[in-house]
């Protein structure tokens, strides 16, 4: 069972996932007015949307690796300034360049919080439930991404894409109250052998105190060298496919809707509408995960995804589309759920930020690919799905590379899951 002070920081913490999520999707809800107004062509505004994924690639890695050295707290509260500060002020941008560059920056905070959100509730989470307690935390992303749709639904069409950027200030009241409610990881205290400050904590908090050892250092060698490089290698080739197809997908989601006929605002109904079935995708992996455990629930989802993809690829009508397009949302966004579950279990404490923010950068690389390529197919081929066969055989790689080198963390505690 879980105490009270974790369903506190679970409550908090997907507070914080919703905002950033909302922050990436802006762009998404609003590029046919931003692409109308700057004048930019499919390669240029791939450019755009891939510039959030760079971002995302220095933050997770520079901030995953701070989250060890620093501590959690000081990584989180880094990173929620970054993209509540910079989101707002794209709303002054004057050409593509000026929005890329506010896009890196927020971006660097939104992989940076998150890395360090899903090492903190895994380390503050029962063993039990300690996967699903991840994976609910990433079903926030799909609030926010559907706040953001809501967002550009409502004032886009009447005020246009640059009052929705000024009105997601709002979120920065969340800065001060994660400074009060977000307390520093147990565990990171321990690993630092500040023990009598975590056994403190611990007994503030009413947490139990985890198991004390010797303090150790870990670096980035240790990701590459054995016990772990194994680990590495799987997360690794998942997250770069995982990342590059969902921003490849969920990016150019209402400009490829458009493309196909579909009027702006009808479009941005749709994309709604496959947004909301990444809800129940997240709630199923949460639920599957401590039944099925990690590794075959997330390559079942990846193969789901990849047979979806296929299927949006070949259609013809718009109800298809909807359809396939519905079926894509729920298993690629499902397995996200899994994704954050699963990577901080694979590392000791003293690697789990530097491992799973490195997991994540890797990632970013296919997702700064993902936008731009699947903006140059759509230019080569002058077909809006023409993306969708290559975000098909990225799916089933995944799927394949996860069950032959992923191991089953189901049941265990971060201790006993170190080599």
């Amino acid at each position: 069972m879980r105490s009270r002070f974790e369903h506190r920081l679970l409550a908090i913490l997907m507070v914080g996932w919703g905002v950033g999520a909302m922050y990436a999707g802006l762009v998404s809800g609003m590029l046919p007015l931003i692409r109308a107004e700057m004048g930019l062509n499919p390669e240029e505004a791939g450019r755009v949307l891939s510039s959030w994924l760079l971002g995302m690639l220095l933050g997770a890695s520079l901030l995953g690796y701070t989250a060890d050295k620093l501590g959690r707290k000081t990584a989180l509260l880094a990173s929620t300034a970054l993209m509540e500060v910079f989101t707002p002020l794209s709303a002054a941008a004057r050409s593509w360049l000026d929005l890329s560059t506010y896009r890196v920056l927020a971006g660097a905070g939104n992989a940076g919080y998150m890395v360090t959100a899903s090492v903190l509730m895994s380390e503050y989470a029962p063993t039990r439930v300690r996967g699903r307690s991840v994976a609910l935390l990433e079903s926030a992303w799909a609030f926010g991404w559907l706040a953001a749709l809501l967002l550009s639904r409502i004032l886009a069409p009447a005020y246009g894409w640059r009052m929705v950027f000024a009105v997601s200030a709002s979120a920065l009241v969340t800065l001060p109250l994660f400074y009060l409610l977000i307390p520093e990881s147990v565990r990171f205290l321990i690993s630092k052998g500040r023990v009598e400050e975590a056994r403190a904590l611990s007994e503030k908090l009413g947490v139990k105190l985890p198991e004390t050892r010797p303090p150790r250092r870990g670096s980035l060698r240790d990701l590459l060298a054995k016990p772990y490089v194994r680990r590495t290698a799987m997360l690794w080739v998942h997250w770069f496919i995982i990342v590059l197809t969902y921003w490849g997908i969920f990016l150019w989601l209402t400009d490829i809707l458009f493309a196909r006929g579909i009027p702006f605002v009808r479009s941005l109904d749709y994309s709604i509408a496959i947004t909301l079935a990444q809800i129940p995708g997240y709630l199923s992996t949460a639920y599957l995960i401590e039944i099925l455990g990690r590794k075959w629930v997330l390559a079942g989802y990846m193969l789901g995804a990849g047979i979806a993809s296929l299927g949006l690829w070949l259609a013809a009508l718009e109800v298809e589309v909807l359809v396939w397009g519905v079926l894509v949302s729920f298993f690629n966004l499902g397995a996200w759920g899994i994704t954050y579950a699963y990577t901080p279990e694979l590392y000791p404490t003293e690697l789990r930020g530097t491992g799973s923010g490195w997991a994540n950068a890797v990632g970013r690389v296919g997702g700064i690919i993902g936008p731009y390529v699947a903006g140059a197919l759509i230019l080569f081929y002058g077909e809006p799905v023409a993306p969708f066969a290559l975000f098909a055989a990225s799916h089933l790689i995944s799927a394949t590379v996860v069950s032959l080198l992923g191991v089953e963390t189901k049941g265990k505690s971060l201790e006993e899951l170190v080599p």
